[in-house]
C-alpha cells in the first residue's frame, strides 16, 4: 500500500506544506519521515520543492521557486527566533528541563535588547505611549507562529525550544548580516531568503525563513 493513502501521510503533508517542522518530540511522526525519507523527497521534488534533514535531525520543506504557495515569515518571527535559539544554549535552560517561563523571557528580551530595536522590530510606526503595549502583543503573536510551525513549544506559561529552533541559530552566527557566500549556503541549504523589499513591509524584509 502506497504511504500516500496512510492517515500519518496527511498529517505531515500539511504541516510541511505550511512551513512547518517535524522533531524529534513528535516521534510518531518523526519515524514515519524517516522511514519513509527517499519517497517523500522524490514525492516533494515533483513540484520543485526540497524535503530536508537538517544536520540536528529534524525534517523541513524548502518551496522557493516551488508550486506551493509561500509566504516569508514576519521580522519579528526571525528576531524572537534568533534571541530564543541564543537563549537556548544557557546552562540554565538545561537545568530547568529545557523550559523558559515565558515571563522570564520578556523580561530578558526587555533587558537584552535595546528599545529602540524592539521598537524598530515590534512596533515600527506606533505612536509612543502605545509602543510597550505593542511590543509584548507583537512578541505574544510571534511565540505563537514559532509554535505552530515546530520552532518551539508552548504552554499557557512557558516555552521550550526544540531542535529547529536552530535554523535561527545559524543567522546569529553571522549576526544576522552574512556575507554573500554565506547568504548562497543558507538558501541553498537551509530555505534561508533574503528579501530587498520595502523597509515598511513588515512581512518581507531583511531576512526571512519560507513559510
Amino acid at each position: 500500500m502506497t504511504i500516500f493513502y496512510d492517515d500519518k501521510f496527511i498529517e505531515i503533508d500539511l504541516l510541511l506544506r505550511r512551513g512547518g517542522h517535524i522533531n524529534r518530540s513528535n516521534l510518531a511522526s518523526y519515524d514515519y519521515v524517516c522511514q519513509n525519507f527517499e519517497e517523500l523527497q522524490k514525492f516533494y521534488g515533483r513540484y520543485s520543492c526540497s524535503l530536508y534533514q537538517h544536520p540536528d535531525g529534524f525534517f523541513y520543506m524548502a518551496v522557493k521557486g516551488g508550486m506551493f504557495r509561500t509566504r516569508l515569515l514576519p521580522k519579528s518571527c526571525v528576531h524572537l527566533g534568533i534571541f530564543i535559539s541564543l537563549k537556548a544554549r544557557d546552562p540554565e535552560i538545561t537545568r530547568s528541563s529545557g523550559r523558559v517561563p515565558i515571563n522570564q523571557l520578556f523580561q530578558d528580551i526587555e533587558t537584552s535588547v535595546p528599545r529602540e530595536v524592539l521598537q524598530q522590530v515590534y512596533a515600527p510606526n506606533r505612536r509612543e505611549a502605545i509602543v510597550d503595549e505593542c511590543i509584548l502583543d507583537e512578541i505574544k503573536k510571534a511565540l505563537k507562529i514559532l509554535a505552530d510551525l515546530g520552532f518551539i513549544e508552548m504552554t499557557e506559561s512557558t516555552i521550550r525550544p526544540l531542535e529547529a529552533i536552530n535554523r535561527f541559530a545559524e543567522l546569529a552566527r553571522y549576526n544576522n548580516e552574512p556575507n554573500e557566500e554565506s547568504r548562497s549556503n543558507l538558501t541553498a541549504q537551509r530555505g534561508v531568503v533574503f528579501s530587498d523589499a520595502d523597509e515598511n513591509d513588515d512581512e518581507s524584509e531583511g531576512t526571512t525563513y519560507e513559510h
